[in-house]
């Protein structure tokens, strides 16, 4: 174990000291602005010059279908080009010039843009996303306009409507066609502080591209590799196989024995069967009736079943909107329990607002310390730098502790298992559990999902947050088994929106949501339509074919774009299997991160994916019902949506050795 740490230190440092190496002559000083620009189709080329030099930078990105009519906004980032070649080529195929436009006039642009959105009287408070930063815009008593950063916002103020950046972005170009007519090309400096983000506007192509300078050109800060690799080994090293087994002798045996005989049966790989006739037609079966299924479940998992209201938060946009809300009104406390809190600036901001909460009332944070160290150290989407002066803080777990009463605690990593669950829970009366982190992507790129839980439910889950909270501690397992023996139920005893709503857990030596979901996959009658960023586990692969060779309508979505390269060699050989046997597979149109499932009526979301580290081995947490109601709206907001715009892969793909390794692997993960 120590030698994988050093291994994975050294290689960090060693990535690091290539972005640590003086700059390039092709460099950009930071604060020097584009003199020309040229576009044409899906290019945008800028020329730089400083005293006799020039500089050519480069921007694509995938345009849309000439004539389509609807507006496109797309992010694209610029990287050297040859000079003079590229301007030439530009030239013969007939780039249009586009008008640079100096700092303040796209302020200038944006408050236009709001006085319109929020008309005189309104009483709305509007949630903008503006370039990666989300924005409060309302009116005071004064019929004044007011525009405030979302987590600065007065707690009293509610809001009313969200408009996302792409929707805003339709709006801005309406605007700037009456302004600047309607074939304009448009170049706005966004007036950061190193001049590295721009705004492009193609008004007759209907388009617009926020434009991000690459790492590379020196813009980015220059990261710190002997603090990386000296926090990866405190973390791997110290932390997790030095001191845990003297406080945690329990866990870490525990963990050592269930992780071998999940790798051991894991080992031979159990390949899908191939078809021996075509699958037959999807029958018109009923759903499985609810009573029995729960009592079967019952049975299966021996978790019992809690009163409460469950809601979908769908994308970043509605449960950032709630989460915010839910941290500017607590009264009494904040128990945050995640796999990565990043170091992005979206996440930091969100840090920020925990910490002014905390002069208030009491703030905890218990944070994956493997997640947080190592995922957040290599951000796995381009780490957008809208404001600010693009830096980040070496240790988010530093950082929430520093001038501030944020209480912060660490879950260790023994044998490189993690704490994966994501639960916030508030005032013990709200909670919210799901898939999602708190970082730029979540909010902003990825499609992701969590419930609001309110009710009995919630007791349970605050149970849980401290078990986990007494074993980060201190007194480690010997904390961990008497920290709260009684549970605490807040809320109503019933109300009309409760359902009963029953929690499962990937425990070590209780794989509750692997066992839960089989036996739902051998139940259901109907239907199974499964979510996952993640899909590797045999298991579940074979559960799925089997259902559907039994004439169940099985559809599965999976992202077109995943965050690791390594996921999708195996997701190919997954949904090559799947297709085989006749599953509905669906490539949805980028980074999809939900983990959700409907069963028939019964739904199963939260935190696992399906691969052997969620379902087996690390710590997740899911909700489970067959409430009608949440039922439906998970098939009507998420899964019909999410067909209607992914592409459905008819066809097995040809794979070559490296998928089939990083299938056989990714079942080792």
């Amino acid at each position: 174990m120590i030698v994988v740490a050093q291994l994975l230190a050294g290689c960090a440092q060693f990535a690091s000291e290539a972005t640590t190496q003086p700059p390039p002559a092709n460099t950009l000083r930071p604060g020097l602005l584009p003199d020309l620009a040229l576009h044409h189709g899906d290019t945008l080329v800028l020329r730089y010059r400083e005293h006799s030099a020039a500089m050519l930078m480069v921007a694509r990105w995938h345009a849309q279908a000439p004539g389509s009519g609807a507006h496109v906004y797309h992010t694209a980032r610029f990287e050297p080009a040859d000079p003079q070649a590229r301007i030439d080529s530009l030239q013969a195929a007939g780039a249009a010039p586009v008008r640079l436009l100096e700092r303040g006039r796209w302020d200038a642009a944006l408050r236009s843009v709001f006085e319109l959105l929020v008309p005189p009287g309104s009483g709305e408070a509007l949630l903008i996303a503006v370039h990666g930063r989300d924005v409060v815009v309302y009116r005071d008593s004064s019929a004044a306009l007011r525009v405030q950063l979302h987590e600065n916002k007065p707690p009293a103020l509610k809001v009313t409507r969200p408009i996302g950046e792409q929707q805003f972005a339709e709006f801005a170009l309406e605007y700037l066609r009456s302004a600047h007519g309607s074939d304009a090309r448009l170049l706005f400096d966004l007036g950061d502080a190193d001049g590295g983000t721009l705004l492009f506007f193609d008004l007759g192509g209907r388009q617009s591209v926020l434009l991000l300078r690459e790492p590379g050109d020196g813009l980015a800060q220059a990261s710190q590799p002997l603090g990386f690799a000296l926090r990866l080994s405190d973390a791997l090293v110290l932390r997790s196989h030095l001191l845990t087994p003297l406080l945690r002798p329990v866990t870490s045996v525990t963990r050592l024995l269930w992780l071998t005989t999940q790798t051991a049966g894991s080992l031979v790989p159990r390949p899908a069967a191939l078809p021996d006739a075509p699958p037959p037609p999807v029958a018109k079966a009923p759903h499985m009736d609810a009573a029995s299924w729960e009592a079967r479940l019952d049975a299966t998992v021996a978790e019992p079943r809690y009163r409460g209201a469950i809601t979908p938060l769908i994308d970043g946009e509605a449960f950032f909107t709630s989460l915010v809300q839910a941290i500017q009104d607590a009264r009494h406390s904040i128990d945050i329990r995640l796999y990565i809190f990043d170091r992005d600036d979206y996440a930091l901001r969100i840090a920020e607002l925990l910490k002014r909460r905390s002069a208030q009332l009491r703030v905890r944070i218990v944070l994956d310390y493997l997640g947080s160290v190592v995922a957040a150290q290599v951000p796995s989407v381009p780490a957008y730098q809208y404001a600010g002066d693009g830096r980040s803080p070496g240790s988010i777990l530093d950082f929430l502790r520093s001038d501030s009463k944020i209480e912060v605690r660490a879950s260790t990593n023994p044998w490189l298992t993690s704490d994966h669950s994501k639960v916030i829970v508030v005032d013990r009366s709200v909670a919210f559990v799901g898939g999602m982190n708190i970082g730029h992507e979540y909010r902003f790129t990825w499609h992701d999902m969590m419930v609001s839980l309110q009710g009995p439910i919630v007791g349970r889950l605050a149970r849980d947050f401290e078990q986990r909270w007494a074993h980060a501690g201190p007194g480690g397992d010997l904390a961990f088994a008497t920290a709260s023996a009684s549970e605490r139920f807040e809320g109503d005893a019933d109300r009309d929106d409760y359902a009963d709503l029953r929690p499962l857990y990937t425990m070590t030596g209780d794989p509750q949501i692997l066992r839960a979901q089989l036996a739902a996959m051998s139940r259901a009658g109907s239907r199974i339509w499964v979510q996952q960023p993640y899909l590797s586990d045999d298991a579940m692969i074979a559960g799925l074919i089997a259902a559907r060779r039994r004439g169940v309508d099985v559809r599965v979505v999976l992202p077109s774009e995943g965050d690791s390269g390594f996921m999708n060699g195996a997701n190919l050989v997954a949904a090559n299997a799947l297709i085989r046997n006749g599953v509905r597979v669906y490539a949805f149109p980028g980074m999809t991160h939900v983990k959700a499932a409907l069963y028939d009526g019964w739904a199963c979301i939260g935190s696992a994916n399906f691969d052997k580290l969620s379902l087996r081995v690390n710590l997740e947490t899911n909700i489970g019902t067959s409430d009608p109601r949440f039922a439906g709206r998970l098939e009507r907001e998420l899964f019909e949506r999410d067909f209607a715009r992914s592409r459905e892969l008819l066809e097995v793909r040809s794979v070559g050795w490296s998928a089939y390794l990083a299938s056989f692997v990714a079942n080792q993960l």
